[in-house]
């Protein structure tokens, strides 16, 4: 009698079966411990000290030297040192101003540390310069000013160099007030704004209740000379606008009104 082939409902499996498990686990094992081994990989190369990004150091100090060489020639005169550059706010703020005695400026000229300057301007208008020798300046814009120092360096000494010249500190100008305000005595202003007859009697505390404020004394030298002049602080007030302007060393009289 010849026996029948085992039935494939009774438990038999194929010899390659258990092979093919036997891949498909190992590769959900394998697989993670790949990843994981490539990521490790790749980290290191983020912290190469051999690597590009870390040796740029001196393309950026370059590009900082150009950026100051940028800043300094924004800060020179409009118009001109150079005549190319623009001016910064803060020039353009100060350009205008008329430089007076007393005024203490500061002039750096780029890449000439040697150069650079902060000094007062004298009783005579002028300011020692290195190189240069003594120049006078004031009654000049800070804008004229910049283009005579740059133009007497370009002439002997430098190829047309980067000037920046501005205020450092303003002369302090003073004034004295007396009679019907608030607090007479002695103020200090600036003289980079003007100072107008209304803003000064305010800062005195403003007019007392019997002030005449239709005749204001103002004691003004001129040299060797003080002229006298009269105000009428109530026009002014009236009108809006402040057409008189305080000068140092004014000394301001508000007379008593009688009715």
């Amino acid at each position: 009698m010849v026996d029948s082939p085992p039935s494939l409902n009774r438990g038999f499996r194929f010899p390659g079966q258990q092979v093919i498990l036997t891949l498909l686990l190992t590769s959900f094992l394998v697989l993670p411990s790949h990843s994981f081994a490539q990521s490790q990989a790749v980290a290191p190369q983020v912290n190469n000290p051999e690597s590009p990004a870390i040796t740029v150091s001196k393309t950026a100090e370059t590009q900082a030297d150009a950026q100051g060489a940028a800043a300094v020639m924004s800060m020179s005169a409009p118009g001109g040192v150079g005549g190319t550059s623009s001016p910064s706010s803060m020039s353009a703020a100060n350009g205008d101003y008329i430089l007076r005695p007393g005024d203490v400026v500061e002039m750096i000229v780029y890449r000439e540390p040697d150069l650079s300057i902060r000094s007062k301007i004298g009783k005579d208008g002028q300011v020692q310069m290195p190189l240069l020798g003594e120049i006078k300046i004031a009654g000049m814009s800070v804008r004229n000013a910049t283009k005579l120092v740059h133009d007497r360096y370009n002439a002997d000494y430098l190829v047309d160099p980067q000037i920046y010249l501005n205020i450092a500190a303003y002369n302090t100008n003073k004034f004295t007030i007396i009679g019907q305000v608030g607090k007479p005595g002695t103020y200090e202003f600036s003289g980079s704004e003007p100072l107008g007859m209304l803003e000064a009697i305010g800062m005195a505390g403003g007019f007392t209740r019997i002030a005449d404020r239709g005749h204001v004394t103002v004691k003004r030298r001129d040299g060797d000379k003080v002229r006298t002049l009269k105000v009428n602080a109530k026009k002014l007030a009236d009108s809006g606008v402040d057409r008189f302007e305080i000068q140092t060393g004014d000394v301001i009289d508000i007379g008593e009104s009688w009715y």
